[in-house]
């Protein structure tokens, strides 16, 4: 039995989450409190206005104050998950050549390598990142595309990371 510092009552232990810092291995709280503040601080959050807004800031301020500890974490973190970043590209590789379908004609195929190139030369004149963006993306959730010409845009990447994998049904 223990104690929840927040109601003061007397529960049994599976009544708390497990924490591993804690002396006793059991979060301070019970479930049903800890339950409370967390729905309670969520629609805090969400009620406010400029939540998402300050908390970018925020994070955009860390960012250009610590140049290097945001460079050295990055660093590190491809490092640890270097196969699992090899192996989502490789997925990402295949998914595409199973969405590229076979009647492609070599005009075709020249048609989508010109798109890249174009992106390449854009992001060179420009100064800032360009992306060939699937029109009705590979994976959707309401459809789904093909690796064709027709299928594809030349784009700022700022504008492919907003749109992510959404289509706009009309």
């Amino acid at each position: 039995m223990k104690c929840c510092n927040r109601c003061q009552e007397t529960k049994p232990f599976d009544a708390f989450y497990k924490k591993k810092g804690s002396k006793d291995g059991l979060f301070w709280w019970c479930r049903d409190c800890h339950r409370a503040y967390v729905k309670g601080k969520y629609h805090q959050l969400a009620e406010s206005e400029n939540y998402r807004e300050a908390e970018r800031a925020r994070i955009r301020a860390y960012h250009t104050a610590n140049p290097e500890k945001v460079k050295a974490w990055n660093r590190q973190y491809a490092a640890a998950n270097k196969p699992k970043l090899n192996a989502k590209s490789k997925a990402y590789v295949l998914s595409k050549e199973r969405r590229t379908p076979s009647w492609l004609t070599t005009e075709d195929l020249w048609m989508l390598e010109e798109a890249y190139e174009l992106a390449a030369k854009r992001t060179q004149l420009f100064g800032f990142s360009w992306q060939v963006d699937h029109i009705i993306p590979l994976h959707g959730t309401l459809v789904s595309g093909l690796h064709v010409p027709q299928n594809v845009q030349v784009i700022p990447a700022v504008v492919n990371k907003s749109k992510s994998n959404r289509y706009a049904v009309a």
